[in-house]
């Protein structure tokens, strides 16, 4: 008998070893780590100067999955760094659990819907994004995304009409005269769309792909100087 109680002591010793630490409140576990890695200030980078060691957060994101594996807010977030760290499957796996739970929140539909626009099935896409407009219906983010797909497919019309709801519902000015250039540009009006992409830089000066796409159209005569 006290040779299987050794055995079975050097077993759990063994479990031991793979670093898990029960957390005494999840809440406050994932709080540090959003601190931590100051995911609360800014947008999670993993290359560059301002970058942040997402192998370590992942890996402590993962420790937390393990203690509380139905938890959507860790479960979210672990999803949002994973994505951001280049681990799309993984997020998606992750993203599907959630998706299976009981009020998944919104920033993991909009994730969600993002993987699957990614993997080219925009039925999917358009099936979560419907979801997430069913249930968050006064947020603009899943109108916008809504339009995002529906230009995908090459419904202007119905694009544009999501990109006024979206408008409605509060998204950012910036994102709501690039969309609409992008509408524009291919319906085809270039000097129209011209003249929302210059609207769009008017309100964000660092909108990349607005500044990208107006200096293209510039480039070919079809923005005015």
């Amino acid at each position: 008998m006290k040779i299987i109680y050794i055995v079975i002591l050097l077993s759990i010793s063994g479990c031991a070893h793979i670093d898990y630490a029960p957390s005494v409140n999840p809440h406050t576990a994932l709080s540090d780590i959003v601190t931590k890695y100051t995911l609360n200030t800014s947008a999670l980078t993993c290359e560059g100067v301002s970058a942040v060691n997402c192998l370590a957060l992942v890996h402590e994101l993962n420790q937390l999955m393990l203690e509380h594996p139905n938890n959507k807010v860790i479960l979210s977030v672990s999803a949002y760094a994973l994505y951001k760290s280049g681990r799309a499957n993984q997020a998606q796996s992750v993203i599907n659990k959630l998706l299976n739970l009981p009020n998944p929140p919104l920033n993991a539909l909009s994730l969600g819907i993002n993987l699957a626009i990614e993997q080219g099935n925009l039925a999917k896409a358009k099936q979560i994004a419907q979801y997430a407009i069913d249930e968050f219906g006064t947020e603009a983010s899943p109108y916008l995304q809504m339009a995002s797909i529906y230009y995908a497919q090459g419904h202007y019309v119905i694009a544009a009409n999501y990109l006024e709801l979206a408008y409605k519902f509060g998204t950012r000015k910036s994102h709501y005269y690039y969309h609409k250039g992008l509408i524009a540009e291919a319906t085809p009006d270039n000097a129209l769309a011209c003249h929302y992409y210059n609207e769009a830089i008017g309100y964000d000066a660092q909108h990349n792909q607005a500044t990208a796409r107006y200096a293209k159209l510039s480039v070919l005569g079809n923005c005015e100087s």
